[in-house]
């Protein structure tokens, strides 16, 4: 990991302006922003701090944003490369990026000004899920058998050592689009005639519950780490099946022992001094425990509002002060959610049909709701497990009466929302 004392500069890259990157004290904050408001209110943070960032947005996300002086709007935003040009034309002395597409560009924007942060080569072992794969097992952390899919005869040969079920899934995918779990020759009949994704990767099927650890590195340590088990798995969009999760409450005896699993898997990796993280775990029949993957970057749906409803500690909020005050900025160290607090949260996808009606008024241990659906648009099902209709952050003394109220949420939720096909 990099050295506790500071952001590890780039690796002999020079800025723009010739200047060695530990010369450089000037030049904005930018931020690439493709996430939801109500999960990056970055003016209220920036207020803060005392500070006034330039907003990249994506053009999808500008409405929320459009209210924050020099907020900027790029139609093109993941592919024009207008963002690239104008991040280069800046000059930033540090880019901030939160969503996992923007991962890899920020990283080499930072080589390319100079600016703090992240590294290119350390982004693609959190992005490369071949790579990091690799990278875990050199250092004794047990991953499921896998293999890169170039060709297919790459898959094919892959399932001449393993038998199904097997899974394939593109190694630079996020929100489990495009994985596939193949379970017979129907299945990989099927796939083989849509087509491999691209940079694709096959590994065995892993049976288990899986687990999920959230948190916050600052100055080369995990300050803030979160315990959570998923409910239902991440290709639950494509059933029309509800994904939820509920976090575990400190006293529960697999929250110490995943941080410390957590902690182990950071220390193999190339993990920045400052970053969220969110990483994905099986837990064995035999209690054995596999890796499914990790990111840097925080966890999607409704991840962060949970561990803030749970906890009253904002990941997204500290991360991003991490960044901007630097060893100023303090953070409250917590392993796990306190006794008798618990939250979790529960996203429901598109069926395929009309939108008619949303649900209004949920019950009242329901702390937040999102209402992404709009009524009278078609849909066609769901597309990836970060693309819901509606979501909702569900409180409760423990983990067992959250997940008992999400089945209740779920339940109401059935027989309110309407379609009309």
């Amino acid at each position: 990991m990099p050295p506790a004392d500071g952001i590890r500069p780039t690796d002999g890259v020079r800025p723009a302006d010739g200047a060695r990157p530990e010369d450089r004290t000037g030049g904005p904050l930018v931020v690439l922003v493709d996430s939801d408001y109500a999960d990056t209110p970055y003016d209220k943070w920036s207020a803060e701090a005392g500070i006034r960032p330039s907003l990249l947005v994506s053009a999808r996300r500008y409405p929320q944003y459009r209210h924050i002086p020099g907020a900027r709007s790029f139609d093109a935003y993941a592919t024009g490369g207008e963002v690239e040009r104008a991040v280069l034309a800046l000059r930033p002395r540090t880019v901030v990026a939160r969503s996992e597409a923007d991962v890899l560009r920020a990283a080499r924007l930072r080589e390319l000004v100079g600016a703090d942060g992240q590294d290119f080569a350390g982004a693609l072992a959190f992005r490369d899920k071949v790579l990091m794969k690799s990278l875990l097992r050199e250092q004794g952390v047990r991953v499921p058998e896998f293999a890169p899919v170039r060709l297919v005869v790459d898959l094919l040969a892959f399932l001449r050592e393993h038998p199904y079920p097997v899974v394939v899934k593109p190694a630079f995918g996020s929100g489990s689009t495009g994985t596939r779990v193949l379970r017979d020759d129907a299945d990989l009949a099927e796939l083989l005639a849509a087509g491999l994704p691209e940079h694709a990767q096959a590994e065995e099927f892993v049976d288990g519950d899986m687990y999920v650890v959230d948190g916050l590195v600052v100055d080369g340590r995990p300050r803030a780490v979160f315990v959570s088990r998923y409910l239902n798995d991440c290709l639950s969009y494509r059933s029309g099946a509800h994904l939820g999760s509920v976090q575990l409450t400190r006293d529960d005896p697999l929250v110490d022992r995943l941080a410390g699993y957590a902690r182990r898997v950071l220390d193999a990796l190339p993990t920045p001094a400052c970053t969220t993280f969110h990483l994905e775990v099986f837990r064995t029949p035999g209690d054995d425990l596999v890796l499914c993957e990790v990111a840097s970057r925080t966890g999607g749906a409704l991840t962060g509002a949970a561990v803030r409803a749970a906890s009253g500690l904002d990941l997204d909020e500290e991360w991003f002060l991490a960044q901007v005050e630097g060893a100023a900025h303090r953070v409250r160290e917590v392993t796990g959610a306190a006794p008798g607090r618990s939250a979790g949260w529960v996203v429901f996808y598109p069926e395929a049909g009309t939108l008619a009606a949303l649900p209004a008024d949920p019950p009242p241990y329901v702390v937040e709701q999102r209402l992404r659906g709009r009524v009278g648009i078609r849909y066609e099902g769901g597309e990836k497990s970060g693309v819901y209709l509606a979501g909702y952050v569900v409180t409760g003394r423990d983990a067992a009466e959250v997940e008992q109220r999400v089945g209740e949420l779920a339940a109401w939720y059935g027989t309110s929302v309407e379609w009309t096909r």
